[in-house]
C-alpha cells in the first residue's frame, strides 16, 4: 500500500468506522447525501461513456478482421484470373499456326479482353491491400482514443473520491469532545493525502510503450511469385516489373510526403507561434503514420525484389524487414505477414511531458560510456534511413537489369543484451567481434568512424541500438545495426504457419 495515497486514507477511515459504529450512526444520512450519491452518479456517468467507447473498438476491429478476410478473397480471385490467363495465352500460342485468320482474331480478342479483366482485378486487390494499412491505423487510433477517455475518467474518479474525503473529515470534526482522538488521527491521514502523486502512478501502472508496439500487416502475394505455377519466366518477370514500378511510384509519393510532413513538424517546433500544441501533436501522428506507410510499401517492394533475383539467378537483396516478414499457410495459398513498429504516443498527464523524435534520437544511446542520459528511442532511428535507401536502391538497380548485394544486419530488431554502467569496468573486457556491414561517419569524438569490411572488439552493448568497442586502437561508440556479429548471424529467420 503506498504512503500517503488515496487507499491508505480510505483503509484507515474504514477501520475507524468498524471500531466506532455507534459515533458514526450519526453520520450515515450526510455521508448518504455527499459520498454515496455522487460516487453512484459518477459510476453510472462513466459506465455509459465507455459503452461507446467499446463499441467504436470492438466496430473499428470487426473491420480490420474484414479486411483480412477481404484481400484472402481478392487475392484468390486474382489467383484464378491469372491462371486462366496464361491457360488461355498458352492456348493461343500453341494453335495459332493451325488456325485460320478469323479464328486467330477471336483468339487474340478474347486473350485482350482476359488481359483487361485481369490487370483490374489486380488494381482491385493492390487497393484493398492498402485500405487494410489504413483500417489498422484507424483501429489503433482508436484504442488510444478510448485509453486516453478511460483514463481522464479514472482521474475525475479519484479527485472526486480526495473530496469526499475531506467532507468526511469536516463531518467528524463536529462531533466534539467525544472524537476528538479518532478525528486527530483521521484529520492526519486526510491531511497527508497527495491526489497528484495518486493520478501520476494511475499513469504509470497503466502506461503503453510505444516502442514495444508492433502493429501486423498483410503483404500483397501474387500469382507470379510462386515458380510452381507453370507461368512462363519471362511473363513472370514483365509482370513483376509492372508492380514494383507501382510500388515504386507509391514509395516516391509517400517519400515527398514524409518529407514535407518533417519540415512542417520541425518548423512547428523551432517556431512554436507558427502553431498550438494541438497541430504540433497531429503533424507528429501524421508523420508517425507515413513513416509506417512507407516502411508497409518497402516491405511489399523488397518481397517482389527477391523473387526478382531469383528469376534472374542473382543473390538475393537483403532488407532491414527481412526478419520482420513471417508467412504463412492454408489450404490453397501462401500469405505474408509484416510486423512494423508503431509508435502510440499517450498524453500521459500534465504531470509527464512527451518526449519528441528528435530529442530521442540522441539519447537513445542512454549511459553506454556512464555520461549519457537515458531516454526512449523512437522509430525514427539510423535503421529506418538504411531502410529507405536499401528499398531505393533496390528498385533503381531491378529497373537496370541488376538487383543489388545487401549484406544483413541481424541486429536491427535484437535489443535484449544487458547494460553495463561504467566504461572503466568494460574498456579491458571483450564480448565478441564484428564486421562493418556499411560506411559509418560522424563529427562526435565519442563515436568511431567505420568502413565497410572493418573488424571491431565489442566491449559493451546497449539494447537502445549504439555499442561500445574499440578499432585501430581507438575506443567509442558505434551503431549496432551498421555491424555483423561473427558469432552469432542469423540469416534464416522465419515462421511458417
Amino acid at each position: 500500500m503506498a504512503k500517503n495515497s488515496t487507499y491508505s486514507a480510505w483503509s484507515f477511515v474504514s477501520e475507524e468506522m468498524g471500531s466506532t459504529a455507534d459515533i458514526h450512526k450519526n453520520l450515515g444520512s450526510a455521508f448518504q447525501q455527499e459520498a454515496i450519491q455522487p460516487i453512484r452518479q459518477v459510476l453510472e456517468e462513466h459506465t455509459k461513456k465507455k459503452k461507446p467507447l467499446d463499441n467504436a473498438v470492438e466496430k473499428t476491429g470487426k473491420l480490420v478482421i474484414l479486411n483480412w478476410n477481404e484481400q484472402i478473397k481478392a487475392k484468390k480471385k486474382l489467383f484464378g484470373s491469372t491462371k486462366e490467363h496464361e491457360a488461355l495465352f498458352n492456348f493461343v500460342e500453341n494453335n495459332k499456326h493451325i488456325s485460320t485468320e478469323k479464328e486467330k482474331q477471336k483468339m487474340l480478342n478474347r486473350l485482350t479482353k482476359s488481359s483487361e479483366v485481369l490487370a483490374k482485378t489486380d488494381e482491385e486487390y493492390f487497393n484493398i491491400n492498402m485500405a487494410g494499412h489504413h483500417t489498422r491505423l484507424k483501429w489503433e487510433t482508436t484504442l488510444k482514443n478510448c485509453y486516453q477517455s478511460v483514463q481522464e475518467m479514472e482521474k475525475q474518479r479519484i479527485q472526486m473520491l480526495c473530496g469526499i474525503l475531506n467532507k468526511y473529515n469536516q463531518h467528524v470534526s463536529t462531533f466534539g469532545q467525544t472524537l476528538i482522538t479518532c478525528h486527530r488521527q483521521i484529520d492526519q491521514a486526510v491531511r497527508e493525502v497527495d491526489v497528484e502523486k495518486d493520478i501520476q502512478m494511475l499513469v504509470e501502472e497503466t502506461s503503453v510503450p510505444s516502442q514495444e508496439n508492433k502493429a501486423e500487416f498483410l503483404l500483397a502475394d501474387y500469382f507470379e511469385e510462386d515458380s510452381k505455377t507453370g507461368m512462363d519466366k519471362e511473363r513472370r518477370k514483365a509482370s513483376i516489373k509492372m508492380k514494383l514500378q507501382r510500388l515504386h511510384d507509391n514509395i516516391t509519393k509517400t517519400r515527398k510526403d514524409k518529407e514535407g510532413l518533417e519540415r512542417m513538424f520541425k518548423t512547428y517546433t523551432e517556431n512554436p507561434s507558427f502553431s498550438d500544441q494541438k497541430n504540433l501533436e497531429d503533424t507528429e501522428q501524421h508523420l508517425d503514420e507515413t513513416t509506417v506507410k512507407m516502411n508497409f510499401l518497402e516491405a511489399n517492394y523488397f518481397k517482389l525484389s527477391v523473387v526478382m533475383a531469383e528469376l534472374d539467378g542473382k543473390p538475393k537483396p537483403v532488407h532491414c524487414c527481412s526478419d520482420s516478414i513471417s508467412k504463412w499457410k492454408d489450404k490453397e495459398y501462401q500469405h505474408s505477414v509484416i510486423q512494423i513498429s508503431s509508435p502510440v504516443k499517450m498524453k500521459k498527464s500534465q504531470y509527464r511531458s512527451k518526449l519528441t523524435s528528435t530529442s530521442s534520437i540522441r539519447s537513445s544511446r542512454s549511459q553506454v560510456v556512464g555520461h549519457y542520459q537515458q531516454s526512449i528511442p523512437t522509430s525514427n532511428s539510423s535503421a529506418t534511413s538504411s531502410c529507405i535507401a536499401g528499398a531505393e536502391a533496390i528498385y533503381d538497380e531491378t529497373h537496370s537489369g541488376n538487383l543489388p548485394e545487401f549484406d544483413y544486419d541481424d541486429d536491427d530488431y535484437d535489443d535484449d543484451d544487458e547494460r553495463n554502467s561504467q566504461t572503466n569496468e568494460t574498456d579491458d573486457h571483450t564480448i565478441g567481434t564484428c564486421r562493418a556491414l556499411y560506411d559509418f561517419q560522424s563529427d562526435r569524438e565519442d563515436e568511431l568512424i567505420m568502413k565497410i569490411g572493418d573488424l571491431l572488439v565489442i566491449h559493451q552493448k546497449d539494447n537502445s541500438g549504439w555499442w561500445y568497442g574499440s578499432l585501430k586502437g581507438k575506443k567509442g561508440l558505434f551503431p549496432s545495426n551498421y555491424v555483423e556479429q561473427l558469432e552469432q548471424f542469423d540469416i534464416n529467420k522465419s515462421s511458417d504457419a
